[in-house]
């Protein structure tokens, strides 16, 4: 049975430690379930107060990302967006950190000083409204890096940060600057950071950054790396692309035979496509997509409400990449649409360092309706997990909407969707509970996923509390492939 926990946390207290449990579900078993965050650790009134067409949600934490340490798999740091506004981002960022597989969890002490609520200043680079889009990784040195896309409320200040962790994630520096923009007619977004497992010190950070004119749009990709593990970076322009179009979803992964991959949506004003590209010289120059393949428009259509109440979720069709590390092959997947309007789970494998892919297949499990906000994971061994939300559960009342968590695992001939085993990781919970945004309600762009072994995986994700003071918090789930 899967235990959920609705207790709140003092104001003052740091991040729930949970009982024991294992770090991984045994074979056959469900899930293990446990509880990451609960009550803000913000400051009171940190923020800018409520205005009109700005709604805050209090104690809300969403899009959570995970990263484990390469040299020491029990060592997992999460970071995810504290009290979440209806528009462009939250007050802050949180981070905690397992040393056990994810059984429990113990909040930083301190924070990434990405905004104003998180410690930030103009003294130390964080003079921030709100920050969103926070990634994460772990470098082999044991350091935590966290990526952040802090910006004012109306959007028109907006900047990539960068915050190191000399501890793995226990204590955060003041943040390094990659790009700023006072200039409304660029807006940086979306930024991802990955540290080399191969080449200890590298680590590179990617992000999109529209560029609007008279004569159109172009949101071209930029990359920051840098060789010290962290503490210095360096920054340039790196992908350009043809007048009103643009990519957005980078993320970059490295490989064995030193080969990078970045992962994106590509679209133009009337169509979107999942996109990979390739560099053999460290970064310097990227082949044309060796993926590409069509998707929805990253912001278009929404996902179909299955109770057609007008109040949707937010589609957030952004590929992911997973490598099965010190080898050439590159798991993705994306959100796929149907004729009918329906979003999948669409999954792709490179078995050559990305120069060539299989036929995209549909993995996800779900019967009827939509399933939402895939995450991919792969082990040393080839298991290769996928998790994502799906309303398989609704009911008749279009008040709520229960929606579940599930995963698909497969070992071995994973580029047939008949290969992949789907189990229950969570849920029903209600998706109407989660914050609202001018796209749908935010049940995420993205979850955390990662193998913490041959065979198990950790995850984390957001979940429905029907705690009105507590609406959303964020979970942690152990389960095997």
């Amino acid at each position: 049975m899967i235990r959920r926990s609705r207790a709140l946390l003092p104001a003052a207290a740091l991040l729930l430690v949970c009982a024991v449990a294992q770090p991984a579900a045994a074979e056959g078993a469900a899930p293990v379930v446990r509880p990451v965050s609960g009550i803000s650790p913000l400051p009171a009134d940190c923020g800018l107060p409520p205005a009109d067409g700005y709604t805050l949600n209090p104690n809300a934490e969403v899009l959570p990302a995970l990263a484990r340490d390469p040299n020491r798999p029990w060592h997992l740091v999460t970071v995810f967006q504290q009290d979440r506004w209806n528009r462009y981002g939250s007050n802050g960022a949180v981070t905690a950190v397992s040393d056990d597989y994810g059984k429990t969890w113990q909040r930083s002490e301190n924070l990434p000083p990405f905004s104003r609520c998180n410690g930030g200043t103009a003294a130390n680079g964080g003079d921030y409204d709100v920050t969103t889009d926070n990634w994460v990784t772990v470098t082999p040195s044991g350091a935590a890096v966290a990526a952040s896309f802090s910006l004012s409320r109306a959007g028109d200040v907006t900047a990539i940060l960068v915050s190191r962790s000399a501890d793995g994630g226990k204590n955060w520096d003041a943040p390094v600057t990659l790009q700023r923009d006072d200039n409304p007619r660029f807006f940086n977004d979306r930024p991802t950071v990955t540290a080399d497992p191969y080449h200890p010190g590298v680590v590179y950070a990617v992000w999109d950054r529209i560029d609007s004119t008279d004569a159109g749009w172009v949101q071209p990709v930029y990359l920051a790396k840098s060789t010290d593990d962290g503490r210095t970076w360096t920054t340039s322009k790196v992908y350009d692309v043809p007048n009103n179009s643009g990519v957005i979803g980078t993320q970059l992964v490295p490989l064995a035979d030193g080969t990078l991959l970045i992962g994106m949506h590509h679209e133009t004003d009337t169509e979107g496509a999942t996109q990979v590209i390739r560099s053999t010289d460290g970064g310097k120059t990227w082949s044309a997509p060796t993926l590409n393949v069509p998707a929805p428009l990253a912001v278009g259509p929404r996902i179909p409400d299955p109770d057609n109440s007008g109040d949707p979720i937010r589609n957030a069709s952004l590929p992911l990449l997973a490598v099965q590390p010190g080898t050439k092959v590159v798991n993705a997947v994306w959100q796929s649409q149907e004729a009918d309007g329906t979003f999948h789970v669409a999954y792709s494998r490179s078995a050559d360092s990305g120069k060539t892919w299989s036929s995209p297949v549909r993995v996800d499990k779900t019967p009827t309706g939509s399933a939402a906000v895939p995450v991919v994971a792969a082990s040393r061994t080839g298991t290769v997990a996928v998790t994502y939300y799906d309303f398989r559960n609704n009911t008749s009342d279009p008040a709520t909407l229960p929606t579940d968590v599930w995963a698909v695992t497969c070992s071995d001939d994973c580029t047939q969707s008949g290969s992949w085993r789907e189990q229950h990781i969570e849920g029903p919970f209600d998706g109407r509970k989660v914050p609202a945004t001018s796209v749908g309600r935010l049940i995420g762009d993205y979850t955390g996923l990662v193998s913490v072994g041959a065979t198990s995986f950790t995850s984390v994700y957001g979940v429905t509390t029907g705690d009105p003071a507590n609406p959303v918090d964020i979970h942690s789930a152990a389960f095997t492939g």
